[in-house]
């Protein structure tokens, strides 16, 4: 008879863990929205710096390539959207992966329209012009992203802003002097998708 005694070994994870995984598969990663790019003619590329385990920030560019806006709920044909990540709930050593909050600032340019209804000695007409400006958009959002030991990254994320130029008196048509005027724009804005992106 023998016996055999049994020792638990536990693991500890520290900053030196995270360390040499960023110094393997780097603390760079470029991603791609596969939504935008799938579902529709636009782009939604995103860099994204990894500070430590809890941490990041990062870029994100949106191009819309589509004719009108009616393929899109929001009427934004080109965007920069700087953004700042918490992450939480982080069960592994790969930095800047679990579930996060984020806030960011969108850069956008936007189109709508604006309709023109008058009222004048030779009866009433309306005209459409289409409106070309830029706006800010500062936001909020949600999401999950997991990272492989290739530094492969997928991840979802949803988010809202809200436009600071945008006046809640364009929602109702305002008639002076027999002119009525309605702009169809968005008061707020979206962010979001699902992204594959690579760590390098």
């Amino acid at each position: 008879m023998f016996s055999q005694d049994v020792q638990q070994v536990e693991v500890l994870k520290n900053d030196k863990q995270v360390t040499e995984l960023f110094d393997e598969i780097g603390d760079s990663e470029i991603k791609l929205d596969v939504i935008d790019f799938l579902t529709q003619p636009a782009l939604n590329i995103g860099y994204e710096i990894i500070n430590d385990s809890y941490s990041s920030y990062g870029a994100e560019v949106f191009f819309n390539f589509n004719d009108n806006n009616a393929s899109r709920s929001w009427s934004e044909k080109f965007s920069l959207n700087p953004f700042y990540r918490f992450y939480f709930l982080n069960k592994t050593d790969f930095g800047g992966e679990g579930y996060f909050a984020e806030i960011f600032i969108k850069f956008a340019n936007i189109e709508y329209d604006r309709n023109t209804y008058i009222i004048n000695s030779f009866g009433p007409y309306s005209t459409t012009e289409e409106i070309k400006a830029w706006d800010i958009a500062p936001g909020v959002g949600v999401g999950r992203k997991w990272v492989n030991k290739k530094g492969w990254t997928f991840e979802y994320m949803l988010g809202y802003g809200r436009y600071l130029f945008y006046s809640s008196e364009n929602d109702e048509p305002n008639a002076i002097d027999g002119v009525n005027v309605h702009e169809y724009r968005q008061e707020a804005t979206f962010k979001g998708g699902i992204s594959i992106g690579k760590r390098f």
